[in-house]
């Protein structure tokens, strides 16, 4: 709910008397009700990128075999946030636009296969002697 409207609906004098009042006020029960939940999909990344960082830095890196494996680091990073990124566009709202065409997934979902795959080839290639 816009500002705007959140001040027509309660007629209070200032934006956030308008929201404390749709918050606690029961009388404004029924139009608080109607505001759509959303995922905080946001914090939902954050929390995916940190721990790729961690699990990179901790596990990962200190292995002399895999950093020393041209690429397979990057390939990991590759892989790691854009499954994040992939798995975390099913709770995001859409943003419009022509995802309606696109069939089952979203843009952020198609635009994350490719970097996907060349993560993973990467990470499994053979080095070269």
């Amino acid at each position: 709910m816009s500002a705007y409207q959140a001040l027509q609906a309660t007629g209070q004098p200032s934006v956030s008397k308008a929201y404390t009042a749709l918050v606690n006020d029961p009388a404004y029960a029924d139009i608080l009700a109607q505001i759509p939940y959303r995922h905080p999909a946001q914090l939902y990344e954050a929390f995916a990128y940190a721990l790729l960082f961690v699990i990179m830095y901790y596990v990962l890196y200190p292995k002399e075999s895999l950093r020393d494996k041209p690429g397979f680091l990057f390939g990991t990073w590759l892989v790691g946030i854009f499954t994040a990124r992939f798995i975390i566009e099913f709770f995001k709202k859409s943003q419009g636009g022509f995802e309606e065409s696109l069939g089952l997934l979203t843009t952020g979902q198609w635009l994350s296969i490719v970097p996907i795959l060349v993560g993973t080839y990467l990470m499994i290639r053979k080095a070269e002697a």
